[in-house]
């Protein structure tokens, strides 16, 4: 058992109580310290068995964001939390350091917010997902944590057919990318035209409504129009990219597409 020690107390002198908790039950923690009225969050001392933990700071951000108690920003919140449990064999040495950044600052401003406007709570808690493994990103998409707050935006305003034909610019496209990764090989997305038009048949999707996802993804700046090549497309083909943005995020949400198991 560990000692868990808070203390607050606004309006008068600070208070303290110590409440024994076992360390393997963070989400007991982080329940318990969402019900408490007096919890200020930054300003309050968080302490676990003398180690400052990670996933409590998380939290400490979260509630200085949040104002009310609206259920979808709190189920974001367990969510995220959870995931980076369900990381914690993966993250790095120097995780503390890394959620004090002002970068996380932003995107958990952003999660917050865009979990409270969820449609529902599996939206609201995808969102908290994509969040944590933007956190940790592989070292090549390192520079991709200062931008992680427009991500959790950009995810939270497309729909489901965006998503799967942003899927379908990559699926389709598969062996175009793996041979140049920097995406600058246009004649290649060209020549393989055929072959998205093929899949994208059989996804049912017609062609004008491509036109119309792919120019709503090159806004966001997930896909880009790759140059007509007139040999090769006729005047009403549109043939579409996804960006390096658009494969991130992507892979965001192919490693939160496994969510942790729910406890009985």
């Amino acid at each position: 058992m560990a000692k868990l020690e808070l203390r607050w107390g606004p309006g008068g002198p600070a208070t303290a109580y110590t409440r024994a908790m076992a360390i393997d039950d963070p989400l007991e923690k982080i329940r318990a310290l969402a019900k408490s009225e007096g919890f200020d969050g930054i300003g309050t001392a968080l302490q676990l068995g003398g180690l400052a933990s990670p996933i409590l700071k998380v939290l400490s951000v979260a509630k200085s964001i949040a104002d009310g108690r609206r259920e979808k920003v709190m189920i974001a919140i367990v969510a995220l939390c959870d995931e980076f449990q369900r990381m914690q064999d993966n993250l790095p040495k120097d995780v503390e350091s890394v959620l004090e950044q002002n970068w996380f600052k932003r995107s958990a401003t952003a999660l917050m917010l865009e979990a409270a406007a969820a449609v529902d709570d599996e939206q609201a808690r995808l969102l908290a997902r994509v969040a944590a493994h933007g956190c940790f990103p592989k070292e090549t998409d390192r520079h991709r944590q200062e931008d992680l707050a427009t991500y959790i935006r950009d995810l939270a305003r497309l729909g489901s057919d965006d998503i799967q034909f942003l899927r379908l610019l990559r699926d389709a496209n598969r062996d175009v990318i793996q041979r140049a990764p920097n995406l600058n090989k246009p004649d290649d997305f060209t020549a393989n035209f055929e072959e998205f038009k093929r899949q994208a048949g059989q996804l049912r999707i017609d062609s004008d409504d491509g036109v119309a996802l792919g120019a709503r993804l090159s806004g966001f700046g997930l896909a880009y129009e790759v140059p007509r090549v007139g040999t090769r497309q006729s005047p009403s083909d549109c043939c579409f990219r996804p960006t390096k943005r658009g494969l991130y995020l992507l892979s965001l949400l192919e490693a939160a597409g496994n969510p942790p198991e729910k406890a009985d």
